[in-house]
């Protein structure tokens, strides 16, 4: 079985290292490679695909959407996200797919426990927040609330969740029990996220897609504050066992690719 990672620049990929760990623990003779397409050369992405003899593929920034033209079909939460981030190749047929919400919501659920009941507000209507939305709409009884600062961004969702610009971020915020930040303003912008922090339930899970760092500033400044924060690194994980499990019908080793993360990452 051979499988690949595409995106541009691609270098910097953990996801040969996950998948071999995966491989190696599952022993499974199985390759996985990462594989630079420059946008311009992306007309050619078929016979790439064929000259490398893929079984199936991951797609990574910036082909997720551009990727769609190319495909035979695509899974229903693939249709309605208008990303793919996983292809499956057989037969000379591309089926698209999209792990990514998949990924963030099954590590959430193992930390957190059952979503049913979790009121979840997600900051930010990009791609990422759009596949965790969408997963999150077939998980949790209420509504699932998302706010962003353009709120044209949702005019092509083509699923219900509740729509709330930015400005009414602080005062809607004490409302949820978990939090889940999908902006770049995790990263360094304390001062945005203050209001928020200050605003929100005492037993509420705040949390951030980025894993790199282990502890955004948005993280730490609510982990001074006593809440439960959690990263991205689960959702890392999750979404390339998903993809796995897509292309061979087989169960991943979680551990086995946690592990082998975390090792490169933080140690």
């Amino acid at each position: 079985m051979k499988f690949a990672v595409i995106g541009n620049p691609i270098s910097h990929s953990l996801s040969p290292l996950m998948h071999h760990e995966n491989f190696k623990a599952l022993k499974l003779n199985a390759q996985y490679e990462a594989l630079n397409i420059p946008p311009e050369h992306f007309h050619h992405i078929r016979d790439i695909i064929q000259a490398h003899a893929l079984d199936g593929f991951n797609v990574t920034i910036p082909h997720k959407e551009r990727i769609i033209p190319y495909l035979d079909a695509l899974s229903p939460e693939a249709e309605a996200i208008g990303a793919v981030n996983t292809v499956v190749v057989s037969d000379n047929q591309w089926v698209g797919h999209n792990t990514d919400g998949i990924g963030f919501v099954k590590g959430l659920e193992q930390r957190y426990g059952n979503l049913d009941n979790a009121r979840i507000l997600i900051i930010g209507a990009g791609g990422a927040s759009k596949g965790i939305a969408y997963t999150l709409t077939q998980k949790a009884r209420y509504p699932i609330a998302v706010v962003n600062r353009t709120m044209s961004r949702f005019d092509d969702w083509q699923f219900d969740i509740e729509k709330h610009h930015l400005s009414e971020l602080e005062q809607i915020a004490g409302q949820f029990d978990i939090i889940i930040n999908t902006t770049p303003v995790g990263m360094n912008n304390v001062e945005e996220s203050v209001g928020v922090l200050n605003a929100l339930k005492e037993d509420v899970w705040v949390c951030d897609i980025i894993y790199i760092p282990a502890q955004t500033a948005f993280l730490k400044q609510a982990a001074d504050q006593g809440y439960q924060t959690y990263n991205g690194l689960d959702m890392f994980v999750y979404q390339g066992a998903e993809s796995f499990r897509i292309w061979t019908g087989q169960e991943a080793n979680i551990e086995a690719m946690r592990q082998i993360v975390e090792h490169r990452l933080y140690q």
